[in-house]
């Protein structure tokens, strides 16, 4: 295992050279920063312009996420990838429990992917954070994952769960989500679909999903830009006394802090969007600092 590794996008290059490749690949994106916030007022976004005038394009923009620094370079040292010799598949550990990657992954790319789920993505400083000391999963609590992709939210509170449903489309997860949850089987269940606000062989809306069982209690939303359509087929579960709990990306669309802020507190909810930024140039359009999920708690 190489510990002086580092992916730029799907290439993997040595940790010495990273620095040299992020000032020659970021420089458009930091030309479009500087220019959109060059009149900014506030002190955070201030704050940020001067830590990448210092130390180049780092995303998120802080000290925690940035691959020079020695500390965090540390972190990326103790990241093991083992192998499951029995199901012949890659395996890291999470708070001690086994979490499963593709077969057709290699160690330095997982090693890469984890790092960046786990260390950067949730990080307690994080925008990212789906979770938080003050707004955490109840005891025994009925929770739908959408968006699984590895696993990595369900398995961190699967010990605390009634039941956990995972909602993931993609073929490619299949295999290791059921290698992770084995040991949870009889309360996990993998449901291979498209959440949105229509219901037909490839999609599905909660609503039509849960008509015929127990409501959930918490929802964690992480679909790629399609929170808004998701929620539009939840209205039923919204307005219900069973759901209290709804942590929802924000940064995928430009509008979207604002409509699934507004589409929450419709059904009764008070939001409160993450602290810090995230920087987004997918969509080609500012705001390009965003703030990453809005955490909701239904008002009792």
């Amino acid at each position: 295992m190489n510990h002086n590794m580092m992916a730029i996008g799907r290439k993997i290059v040595p940790l010495r050279f990273y620095p040299t490749i992020r000032r020659i690949l970021h420089k458009k994106e930091l030309h479009l920063l500087r220019s959109s916030y060059s009149h900014s007022n506030d002190p955070e976004i201030s704050e940020i312009m001067l830590y990448l005038d210092k130390h180049g394009f780092v995303s998120p923009p802080y000290v925690w996420a940035d691959m020079t620094n020695s500390e965090v370079r540390e972190k990326f040292s103790k990241v093991d990838v083992y192998n499951d010799a029995d199901l012949n598949l890659h395996y890291t550990l999470l708070e001690g429990k086994r979490i499963y990657f593709p077969r057709n992954w290699g160690v330095n790319y997982i090693r890469q992917y984890y790092f960046g789920l786990q260390e950067i993505e949730q990080h307690p400083q994080s925008p990212h954070r789906y979770l938080t000391d003050e707004f955490s999963v109840d005891e025994n609590s009925i929770v739908v994952d959408c968006g699984v992709a590895e696993g990595n939210f369900g398995l961190s509170i699967v010990e605390k769960c009634k039941k956990l449903y995972l909602f993931e489309p993609e073929e490619r997860w299949m295999e290791p989500l059921k290698a992770t949850f084995a040991p949870w089987k009889d309360k996990v269940v993998i449901v291979q679909k498209y959440l949105s606000d229509t219901t037909d062989e490839i999609n599905t809306t909660l609503d039509d999903y849960f008509s015929d069982k127990e409501y959930p209690n918490f929802l964690k939303l992480d679909v790629e830009g399609y929170e808004e359509r998701l929620l539009l087929g939840t209205k039923k579960i919204l307005s219900s006394n069973d759901l209290k709990k709804v942590v929802a990306c924000i940064y995928h669309k430009a509008e979207d802090e604002e409509i699934v802020g507004a589409l929450l507190r419709e059904h009764g909810f008070t939001t409160i969007p993450s602290l810090r930024y995230m920087i987004v140039f997918f969509e080609g359009r500012p705001p390009y600092l965003r703030r990453g999920v809005l955490r909701a708690t239904k008002i009792q």
